[in-house]
Formats: structure tokens, C-alpha cells, sequence
């Protein structure tokens, strides 16, 4: 294997673009050769789950600050810079609770759980306004719509306006990844800009009327403690957009594709409703929307004969993870009854960082696949889409499908 090019007693660096050729493959032969790997001198990627589950939690790690993750990337300073610095996915300790604390309540799982009669709502008039009778891209038509439809809802804005703020977050979450898209930045950076100021402007009104709704009560809150500079409470809110769109565009658009492609499975979802959670938990495993866990070593640490040395990028590989042998059984099989995952589902993450949408994101999925299941059983896929990337937020491509 040519592409790797070992190097003293150092993991082993692995050229991305033979990574990104064949993901899934290529995680599978380096994994059962090496725990460790690198793609270049400060990015290393951990491939066992036997590694990858503790040190979703070790100290000796943290999460990596937005100013080092800026930094690392050689991002140029702006509109997205400042996003990255300032989110909460990018902090820790107080920093980060005080970023995410505003949101915690309205993401609880017992409010989110009281909200699924709207969550149906939406997806049901989604299906219902798909086109019958002609080709159309399910991601665009559908996908997309339902995340970006509900994040507008839950935080206060216009749904009407979540198809034009939604692309602008799309090409921001291009930027989260291992390799920083510098060929597009300005195309990144006119959309972190936009967004930026589209959000501003509704919190600044909330300042001046507001209303029954979460932009109201966290512009409130801030004027009570202004923990935060203004600014950063509006990145904080574009964060909460991005995580509540993205990932779960392309998580539900490869859910139907993988199981539309397998009539057995899809008939059998049609005759047993109860089990689309576990069809949309295997799918998560199987084509997962994000692929690693970003960490920054505080201390060397071993990781069989490897040492990491202090200061780098550790990116746990949760896409690897899961198709692991070790911890999931015939691991490169979609196995839509599977019975062996872990309690907490990986793509999620851990620990304090554990995604705060997660359940936001399982319910709009079971309950736009329902909405699919009984609006739109005879849905044919045309061209499959597929999952692009081996870190950080993947890309999905188009899948072209027919309702009769």
C-alpha cells in the first residue's frame, strides 16, 4: 500500500485523497493494521472502537478551541473565522456551558418529545407537496426542508424564509471538517457573512418587540447578564442552526436511500411502524452524517505503540468506530433489526459535547420516514444518493426519485 508512508515511530500518514476515494474500504484495512493514523503532522485519526469509545471522554484530551481550530486550518480572518472562534462546539469548560446553557432547556428531550405533533405536522405537509408523477432531487424537495423548516420554528424565525437561509448554512457547515475548504472560502465566507447578519437583524428586533419565542428569551436573558458579547450569542444561534440542519438533511436523505433500496426491509417498516428507530439508528451506523469527534491532546498519550504527542489534533473516528467487528457483529451490513448498539449512539458523541439536538434529529427522521411510509409507500429511487468525506460534516449528493 504505497499510499502510506511510515515515518520513525509515528503513526503512519495516509495520503486524504486515497482515504476519500473509498472511506468505509480504506478505514477497514488500515484498522485492522494500525489504532492510530495520520493526514498530516498535527491531524492524527483513531480507528478502533476500543480506542475511540474512552477517549471520547479522556482528559488528557479536550475539545478543540475555535482559535487553534482557525489557526490549524490557516482559515483567513472574517465572518467565518469569528463563527468558528466563537462556537460552542469549538469550547470548553465554563466558556462552553455558558454558551450552551441558553439552549439546554428548549433542546431537553422532554421538551423536544412534546413537540412531535409538530414535528409530524411539517413532514406531512412536506409529503404532501412533493411532486407525483416526475423525477425530483429528495434531498432538496425534502430533506433539507424538514430540519430547516423545524429549527426555524423552534428558534423564532419565519419558516417561509428557511429555504433562503438554509443553503447559506449548508456552505458554512463545509467548513467543519478535516481539511478546510480553501478553494471555496469565499463562497463559505459570503454565506457565514449572510447568515450572520440575517440572524443579527431578527435578534436586534427581538431587542425592540419582542415575542413568544426562543430568540425573544435569549435576547432577554442577555440583557439581564450580557455573559456573552451580543455577537457571540448570534454565532451561538447559527451554531445551534447549523447542527439542527445539516447533519440531518443528509442523515434522513441516506436513511430512505439505503433502506427504499432494500424491499424487504421497507415493506416490513411499512407493516411494523415500530421499527423505524431502529432503522434510522442503523443507518446513522452505516452511512453516519459526521464521521469524527474533534479532540486536542492537553499531554502526550500512548495509543498502542504510538505516541500522540501533546498539541495535535486527535480526531476520534466515529465512522470508523462503526463498523468495527470489535463492537458492532457482521459490521459492513445494514442490519435494520440490529440489536447491538451501544446504549449511546456514537454519531452523537459524548460527554459533555454530546450532540444537544439528538433528539430533535431522531424524531424529525421517524417522523418524516412515517410521513413517507404512508403518504408515499411506492417512492422509487432513481439515482441513490451518497456520502461524501471521512471526516467532520459529510457531503450528500443529489438522489433523484419518482413517487407514482
Amino acid at each position: 500500500m504505497n499510499q502510506m508512508s511510515p515515518i520513525a515511530a509515528e503513526a503512519p500518514l495516509i495520503d486524504p485523497d486515497w482515504l476519500l476515494a473509498d472511506p468505509h474500504a480504506r478505514f477497514a484495512e488500515l484498522r485492522g493494521q494500525h489504532r492510530v493514523i495520520r493526514i498530516n503532522e498535527r491531524s492524527y485519526y483513531v480507528l478502533r472502537a476500543a480506542d475511540v469509545v474512552p477517549l471520547l471522554k479522556d482528559d488528557r484530551t479536550v475539545q478543540v478551541e475555535g482559535r487553534d481550530y482557525v489557526a490549524l486550518h490557516r482559515i483567513p480572518d472574517g465572518a467565518m473565522a469569528r463563527f468558528l472562534r466563537d462556537v460552542l462546539l469549538f469550547a470548553n469548560g465554563q466558556d462552553h456551558r455558558a454558551k450552551r446553557g441558553p439552549f439546554a432547556r428548549t433542546f431537553s428531550h422532554q421538551a423536544i418529545r412534546a413537540s412531535r405533533d409538530g414535528i409530524r405536522a411539517v413532514a406531512r405537509n412536506i409529503v404532501a407537496e412533493l411532486p407525483r408523477g416526475e423525477s425530483f432531487d429528495f434531498v432538496e424537495r425534502m430533506a433539507a426542508r424538514v430540519p430547516a423548516e423545524m429549527i426555524a420554528s423552534i428558534i423564532g424565525l419565519p419558516v417561509s424564509e428557511a429555504s433562503w437561509f438554509a443553503p447559506r448554512i449548508y456552505d458554512m457547515a463545509s467548513a467543519v471538517g478535516p481539511i478546510y475548504p480553501i478553494a471555496d472560502h469565499d463562497r463559505v465566507e459570503t454565506a457565514a457573512s449572510e447568515a450572520y447578519a440575517y440572524v443579527e437583524e431578527h435578534m436586534s428586533a427581538r431587542l425592540a418587540a419582542p415575542k413568544d419565542d426562543l430568540l425573544s428569551r435569549l435576547v432577554a436573558d442577555w440583557q439581564q447578564t450580557q455573559d456573552l458579547e451580543f455577537g457571540c450569542l448570534v454565532n451561538q444561534v447559527l451554531a445551534i442552526m447549523l447542527g439542527g440542519s445539516d447533519t440531518t438533511r443528509a442523515a434522513f436523505a441516506i436513511t430512505v436511500s439505503l433502506l427504499r433500496q432494500r424491499p424487504d426491509d421497507w415493506a416490513a417498516l411499512q407493516a411494523d411502524r415500530s421499527l423505524v428507530p431502529g432503522a434510522i439508528s442503523e443507518s446513522m451506523r452505516f452511512e453516519p452524517s459526521v464521521a469524527n469527534v474533534p479532540r486536542f491532546t492537553i499531554e502526550a498519550l500512548q495509543i498502542g505503540d504510538v505516541m500522540v504527542p501533546a498539541g495535535v489534533l486527535l480526531q476520534l473516528s466515529t465512522m470508523s468506530a462503526m463498523r468495527d467487528p470489535e463492537l458492532y457483529s457482521s459490521p459492513d451490513d445494514f442490519v435494520m433489526r440490529r440489536t447491538d448498539h451501544p446504549r449511546l449512539h456514537l454519531v452523537f458523541g459524548q460527554g459533555p459535547h454530546r450532540c444537544i439536538g439528538e433528539m430533535l434529529a431522531r424524531l424529525e427522521m421517524e417522523e418524516s420516514l412515517n410521513a413517507l411510509l404512508d403518504a408515499a409507500p411506492g417512492i422509487r429511487i432513481e439515482i441513490a444518493a451518497r456520502m461524501i468525506g471521512f471526516g467532520g460534516i459529510r457531503r450528500i449528493t443529489p438522489m433523484m426519485v419518482r413517487i407514482p
